[in-house]
This record gives structure tokens, sequence and C-alpha cells, in this order.
């Protein structure tokens, strides 16, 4: 998140600092050339040297989030946009860095419920992508998006070791939904806005939700999961769920639990 007193720019140069001290190639995904991209890059050092050795790379952010929603008020295409963040992350590997960094400004496709839906989907699919591909990314959003729209953004990402924000809802390597942190009442409030963005209408077979890193699960977490078992039509199996979970689950009254779709695996 930022606001115009220029903390994206400096997150970015830590974020980039960072990452090509690991041997990594950093890629700023710029909505306004090269010259504005130097602008937002002023704040890492020796760029001149490094943009010639392709250490750091600009491209059009219209090149990777799609040249016809680029300006609009159109979704994005999730499957296009880990597509090629997948392609460049290979090349980065392929000329000689241990892995890729990437940075953007998305404010833009997110102004709408339909926009939000989809960048959900690919928050969610490049997540899964991260797992096991050296392709790390940060996101800067503004603030005039509301406090709501944000958290739920900010919480879309691998769980961080500062416990900030305090939930997070990531994609795993096997394309599991994982949930990590606490959910208080906001917190499951906004999962349940949050976990059918992330279920594609085609996927079959059940959706797995894995709770190895959630801290605290009470009886509003378990009733919203049965709930989007119910009004989405899917079977919701629960993996690795805190050892009181199954036992709550047990306790509650059937009728709490609406939704014979909601399952903890052994």
């Amino acid at each position: 998140m930022h606001d115009h007193d220029g903390r994206y720019r400096r997150r970015l140069a830590e974020f980039f600092a960072d990452g090509l001290r690991a041997g990594l190639r950093v890629v700023y995904l710029s909505p306004d050339g090269e010259a504005a991209a130097r602008a937002d890059l002023a704040d890492l050092a020796d760029l001149d040297r490094l943009l010639a050795a392709g250490a750091v790379h600009v491209l059009p952010t219209a090149d990777v989030y799609g040249a016809d929603v680029y300006g609009t008020a159109d979704p994005v295409d999730p499957d296009r946009v880990v597509a090629r963040l997948a392609a460049v992350t290979e090349q980065a590997v392929a000329d000689g860095f241990r892995g890729l960094r990437v940075s953007a400004e998305a404010s833009e496709f997110v102004r709408t419920p339909a926009q939000r839906d989809a960048f959900a989907r690919y928050e969610f699919l490049v997540g899964c992508y991260m797992t096991d591909h050296p392709l790390s990314a940060l996101c800067g959003y503004e603030a005039d998006l509301g406090d709501d729209v944000l958290a739920e953004l900010v919480s879309l990402h691998t769980p961080e070791p500062s416990g900030q924000p305090p939930f997070q809802v990531f994609g795993c390597a096997d394309g599991a939904i994982g949930l990590a942190g606490e959910f208080d009442p906001s917190g499951v409030a906004a999962l349940g806005r949050l976990l059918p963005r992330l279920h594609a209408a085609d996927e079959t077979g059940p959706v797995v939700v894995d709770l190895a890193e959630v801290e605290y699960v009470d009886h509003r977490l378990l009733r919203s999961l049965s709930e989007l078992a119910g009004t989405s039509g899917v079977r919701l199996s629960l993996r690795s769920p805190p050892p009181f979970a199954a036992r709550l689950m047990a306790l509650l009254p059937a009728t709490y639990l609406e939704h014979a779709r909601l399952g903890v695996q052994p």
C-alpha cells in the first residue's frame, strides 16, 4: 500500500536491492515508459550500470497484464498473467540469474469488483507458482482504494514472519488454498469474500483448504467454510487443521454446519 509520499518507491528500492544481492534479476513494470521508471527507481544505487548489465529490466505494464485490458476497466486474465511472469522468470534463469523479482503499481487493476475477482485469482495462481519457482513480487496499491479492499489485497500472499497482516490466504504448491494467522470476525468476513474468487468454476473435485499455519480456529471460521461449500456446490476438504478443529466440528450441532460438504482429511 502507498499514497503519494514516496513510501512505495522506498520499499521498491529495498525490495530490489535485496534481490540484487541475492543474485536475482529485478524487473519493474512501468506504465509510463523508461524515463518515468528511472524516476521511480532513483533510490536504487548504481542504476545505469545495473540496467546496462541486464540485472535491472524495465517492461511496460501492459506487456504483463495485457495490452487489451491496460487502461480499461476490464479484468486481467489470471492464467495469462501468470504464464507471462513464468516466462520472464525462466528467461532470467537462462541468462544466469538465480531468479526474478518483479514489482508494479497495480491499483488500476483492482478498481471494480470484477477486476478484484480476477486479480485475487491471479494472486492465488502466482502464489502457487512461487512456491517452487524463483519468483517474488511486490505490488503497490494506492490508499484511496479503501481499507477493506486493501486489507483483502494485502492478505493474498504467503505468510510473513512479522505476522502482518493478521491473516493470509495463499496458494500452495499443489493448488490447495492455504490459510495462515488468526481469523477474528473481520478476518472471517474477508475470507468469505475471498474464497469464492480463488476457486475456478470449471475445477472438479474437492477444494483443499490447508490450515497448517492457522493459529486459531473457532466456530465462525468453520461456519464460513461450511456456508461457502453449500453456496458454491463444491466439497471442501480441510487439511492439517489444528488438533482441536476436528473435535470442534464433532461438538457443533449438525444444524450449525448446515452443509455436509465440509470434511477433514485424515
